[in-house]
């Protein structure tokens, strides 16, 4: 079988025509409406299965300055993009027939605000006005598969294509490998929809894209090549594909994108500003409220968490259902701790304990937790 599949699939080389749209150097597609994937071109749709970049559950990129005097690892989660693969396999097509991905600046992290600061500084990545690294497919060639179990095939390849950074497109060349996975139930724990993973990694020399150290002090603490380790997990189902029939697509997908800009980013005034509006289109609508008001408390990656704006929406959530929903309560409690109005925030939780016997035990039990760990504080505050 290992046999028959490696004469399946021979090596070739194959160059990706990207239509009118694609025609400027660098260019990749935009942002989806809501952000968390691109808008696939039609000639990219018509060659194959699409396979959606999943951003925010694996550290896909580590990016590591191993400089003299100082080593500085850099990682990012919110990578979007896609990439394509035939509908039919055959020995005349490549397992990749096209891609693209970008990686926003602000979702870069180092660990240190500092070091943080630099990197997004304008000597270097300049993310104010280059908010987003780009890469796009060109070519793969040197295709070997390697391996079929359990209809889960591998390959190694060679991709090349071109990345932007700032305004400086050079052309890339990478070993990777390549890996498709069916759906079976044990996947569909992962991911809906079949998978496909994508690892790869090379030398990205700041000179060839004009990048500077932001000052002299970095000289021998930012090296003048950072090595790129790449993990790509792709799915068929995309990320902003509406799995809940209570939610309307159109307010999911503005939230989706609301996230995007404060989360990924890194632009709170237009995220906010969008926010804004979508408070006023759900504003007696309790459980979009929460969800907007939940995702500011507990979504990773937001620096700029408008605690104001939270409140307005919780608060207006429990209007909506009189202050009797507990899950709502909790919201709201949650939001008044953070602003440290520690008091008020064991009210609202002692009023959501009222409610409890209308949410599953489990949910019930957090509740209950969060209350004695608000009275706590309260009691320490007080001390």
């Amino acid at each position: 079988m290992k046999a028959t599949f490696a004469r399946l699939w021979p090596a070739v080389s194959l160059a990706v025509c990207w239509g009118a749209t694609l025609a400027r150097s660098g260019d990749v597609p935009p942002r989806s409406a809501g952000g968390q994937t691109l808008e696939v071109p039609k000639e990219h749709l018509d060659l194959g299965e699409v396979y959606y970049v999943t951003p925010g559950e694996d550290t896909q990129l580590v990016c590591t300055s191993d400089a003299p005097l100082a080593r500085l690892a850099v990682t990012c989660n919110r990578v979007v993009g896609y990439f394509v693969t035939p509908f039919e396999p055959s020995a005349e097509q490549s397992p990749l027939l096209a891609g693209a991905v970008r990686i926003p600046v602000a979702a870069l992290q180092t660990g240190a605000n500092a070091s943080g600061e630099a990197l997004r500084s304008p000597p270097a990545l300049h993310a104010a006005e280059y908010p987003e690294i780009t890469f796009r497919l060109l070519q793969v060639s040197n295709v070997k598969a390697t391996g079929e179990e359990n209809q889960r095939k591998r390959f190694t390849v060679t991709l090349a294509g071109e990345m932007t950074i700032k305004d400086k497109t050079v052309a890339l060349e990478a070993p990777a490998e390549l890996e498709l996975i069916p759906f079976t139930w044990r996947t569909m724990a992962r991911n809906v929809g079949e998978l496909l993973t994508l690892r790869t990694h090379f030398d990205l020399k700041l000179a060839d894209y004009g990048l500077e150290k932001p000052d002299r002090s970095y000289n021998e603490r930012i090296a003048d090549v950072i090595k790129v380790d790449v993990f790509l997990l792709c799915n068929t189902m995309s990320p902003e594909k509406n799995l809940d029939p209570r939610i309307k697509t159109p307010q999911f997908l503005k939230q989706l994108r609301f996230l995007t800009l404060v989360r990924d980013l890194g632009d709170p005034e237009k995220g906010y500003e969008l926010g804004r509006g979508l408070l006023r289109e759900v504003w007696d609508d309790a459980a979009a409220l929460d969800r907007l008001a939940s995702a500011v408390l507990s979504e990773d990656g937001i620096a700029t968490r408008d605690l104001r704006f939270v409140l307005k929406a919780a608060r207006r959530a429990n209007e909506v259902t009189d202050f009797k929903d507990p899950s709502l309560l909790s919201t709201l409690g949650h939001v008044l701790f953070d602003m440290g109005r520690v008091d008020e925030a064991v009210e609202r939780l002692r009023q959501a304990t009222e409610h409890l016997e209308s949410i599953p035990p489990p949910v019930a039990g957090e509740i209950r937790a969060t209350l004695e760990r608000y009275e706590r504080e309260a009691e320490r505050e007080r001390e």
